[in-house]
């Protein structure tokens, strides 16, 4: 027993490193709830309060999913205040945890295509996309493919977006998020008419709330402007025919009431439906 008692330790103590070096020791309750407020946070365009959350995950948490989680966060926030560099920094240092960690690859390569670095943020995607293809949960696969789609379509590659978010879509069909991301990248590209097909069906799948009803009164705006060749409110009144205002006008009326708060399409509705 004695000279099995060594060896029992030295297993044990082995057996912890490799937990530790393989990033295996998860994270608090209360690193959790942070990194869940920082991603809140960065959702909905508070970027200077994710940066301040994240940094504080960083410095109080030691696991290593927290620290992982932690720079892909604050990469984000990064991002979304246009930092690239440092926003590309953070990423790297996530990927020093983990090289496969698909949070900070799409992070890097949202950087990268801030920066111009357009070679290495293609590199990244399709990594992003071998990764992807070898994950299990369709679900999981399906929302990867729709932030590569939602990528694209800054990038302007607008072909792209649509072949990742269909891709997206065709796997997890549930998800009505996919369906205003669709509708947003054919407004991008100037598919008015498909991207109001695509919210309406998320509209009458269940999605009924002010950001698709928002999504939807801009996309008829950028429509009419597109085809009246002005964005002049005053002058899109005197130019849009009855229905095309009975349609604009109906759908700002249902954003609003959804809870909607936009200043320019405010305006737009006091200058057409007024």
């Amino acid at each position: 027993m004695r000279n099995l008692l060594p060896t029992i330790v030295v297993s044990l103590a082995l057996s912890f490193l490799v937990q530790c070096k393989s990033g295996l020791v998860t994270m608090s309750n209360s690193c959790y709830n942070m990194i869940s407020t920082g991603q809140s946070q960065n959702k909905s365009g508070n970027y200077s309060g994710a940066l301040e959350t994240f940094n504080t995950v960083l410095q109080k948490c030691d696991a290593y999913d927290s620290k992982e989680k932690g720079f892909a966060g604050k990469a984000e926030a990064l991002n979304g205040l246009k930092q690239f560099n440092d926003a590309l920094a953070a990423a790297n240092e996530g990927l020093k945890i983990s090289n496969s960690s698909i949070d900070n690859l799409f992070q890097r390569a949202t950087a990268e295509i801030g920066l111009g670095m357009e070679s290495a943020a293609k590199s990244d995607l399709n990594t992003i996309i071998s990764l992807t293809q070898k994950n299990k949960n369709t679900a999981e696969r399906a929302t990867i493919y729709a932030k590569i789609a939602a990528l694209n379509a800054k990038e302007q590659a607008y072909d792209e977006a649509l072949g990742n978010i269909n891709q997206a879509m065709s796997l997890d069909n549930s998800n009505l998020d996919f369906s205003v991301l669709q509708g947003d990248i054919y407004v991008a590209s100037g598919k008015f008419k498909e991207g109001l097909e695509s919210y309406d069906n998320a509209i009458s799948r269940g999605r009924n709330d002010a950001e698709v009803w928002k999504a939807k009164a801009t996309a008829l705006i950028k429509m009419n402007q597109k085809k009246y060749g002005t964005d002049n409110a005053g002058s899109l009144a005197k130019k849009m025919n009855s229905a095309e205002k009975q349609s604009l006008c109906a759908t700002i009326r249902t954003a609003v009431e959804h809870g909607m708060k936009d200043m320019n399409i405010e305006l737009m509705q006091v200058a057409v439906c007024n």
